[in-house]
């Protein structure tokens, strides 16, 4: 289907597995973090803790790959993620809520390198059409990370005996980060092209300054931001205040993944045709329409249908928003812009999160929903903004010739 370099397809695969931490910590950090928590309001703060492990972690990422290489930069990420599943598990044995934060930093660290993996993808294709090839084959292989996760959560649960369960599936995921390092050991290093050697780079200021940067950190962040908001009170909303079962939360959760990642074939092929502002405006009519459904009802079908939307929607957004960021840098530059990216994108995901359980805990499953219909308009009226700028700015440089 693909013809690709052996890299890419590594990556990709390494990549979905380490994601399988994340699907995991969705699934299982607020039900775990509510019987381990002192308090029922910081039961999202191990999800929380967990991006912003990512959103700090960036920079670092950036910098040790560009000191360590890809490869060894990625094998030290899943070694501390091995580290903290072994301690997600003691922490669950021994009820001990410090710990599993502790542990969802580690995880926060590994994770900042697999947001990476699509970047690296880029830099490993050799023309146009194997970097929107190479994107896609990466989110459909991350539906395998994204169904292991609440597998394991629900496989995991009770094999092995704690207090309040989901010890094995930490276990489980132990074992996968392991597979994981040995598929990463097959990676080649990449050198750098001699024509990004000879490059100036610019200051960091100068690239986040320009519109082509400002479309791609804005319209990934408002992806995360709605999709982690969203997210990570679902679960809460549905089995602690709707009633529902952990097995219809698990459905909910593995479809919303399914909704991320699938339409990644079309959303590829889009990308080929140059419609990436239509692009983005279907991502963010996508969350409007979560909104809409999620505000129409509890039943499960609603969280399911919204959550199916939200997928949708964040696939159209985070597809789009890699495929823009390139534009905005060349040569060595990457590692800073990138790392600028993430941290940007990833610091708003972590505020979501962290202020998921609060809002859904003081102002129920509605406040969610308004806080994340916020977000979209902004980012709408941010657009309409943004393309005032750049005609205007056209408009001189064209008077000026």
């Amino acid at each position: 289907m693909f013809e690709l370099p052996k890299n890419i397809y590594v990556m990709a695969i390494v990549s979905s597995l380490c994601l399988a931490t994340s699907s995991l910590m969705v699934l299982v950090s607020g039900l775990l973090g509510s019987s381990l928590a002192p308090s029922a309001s910081l039961a999202t703060l191990p999800m929380a803790s967990f991006i912003i492990g990512t959103a700090v972690s960036t920079v670092p990422a950036a910098m040790i790959m560009r000191k360590l290489g890809r490869k060894n930069g990625f094998l030290l990420s899943i070694f501390i993620a091995f580290c903290g599943a072994l301690c997600a598990l003691a922490a669950t044995v021994q009820v001990n809520f410090l710990l599993f934060i502790f542990a969802t930093l580690c995880f926060g660290f590994n994770l900042a390198f697999a947001q990476q993996g699509r970047f690296i993808i880029i830099e490993n294709a050799e023309n146009a059409k194997q970097q929107a090839d190479g994107l896609t084959l990466a989110l459909l292989a991350s539906l395998l990370g994204g169904f292991i996760g609440p597998q394991f959560g629900a496989l995991g649960r009770d094999l092995i005996a704690s207090p309040q369960g989901y010890a094995g599936s930490f276990l489980l995921l132990a074992i996968l980060l392991v597979i994981a390092f040995a598929i990463m050991c097959v990676y080649q290093e990449r050198g750098v092209v001699e024509a990004e050697k000879i490059s100036v780079e610019r200051s960091l200021l100068s690239i986040i300054k320009q519109p082509s940067f400002i479309l791609a950190a804005g319209t990934a962040a408002t992806g995360y931001a709605v999709m982690s908001l969203v997210m990570t009170a679902t679960p809460l909303s549905m089995v602690e205040m709707s009633g529902h079962s952990f097995n219809h939360a698990t459905i909910v959760i593995q479809s919303h993944i399914a909704a991320m990642f699938l339409p990644s074939l079309l959303t590829g092929k889009l990308l080929k045709k140059g419609l990436r502002l239509s692009l983005i405006v279907a991502g963010l009519i996508c969350y409007l329409a979560v909104i809409a459904v999620a505000f129409s009802g509890h039943e499960v079908m609603h969280y399911w249908w919204a959550l199916v939307l939200l997928g949708l929607g964040w696939n159209l957004l985070f597809m789009t928003a890699t495929a823009l960021l390139p534009e905005s840098y060349q040569g060595d530059e990457r590692f800073k812009a990138q790392a600028a990216n993430e941290f940007s994108v990833i610091g708003v995901q972590a505020l979501a999160a962290l202020s998921a359980g609060w809002i859904l805990f003081n102002y129920q499953w509605d406040g969610v929903l308004k806080t994340a219909l916020s977000i979209s308009v902004f980012w709408l009226l941010g657009l309409v903004f943004l393309g005032h700028i750049t005609r205007k700015r056209l408009a001189a440089a064209t008077a000026s010739l």
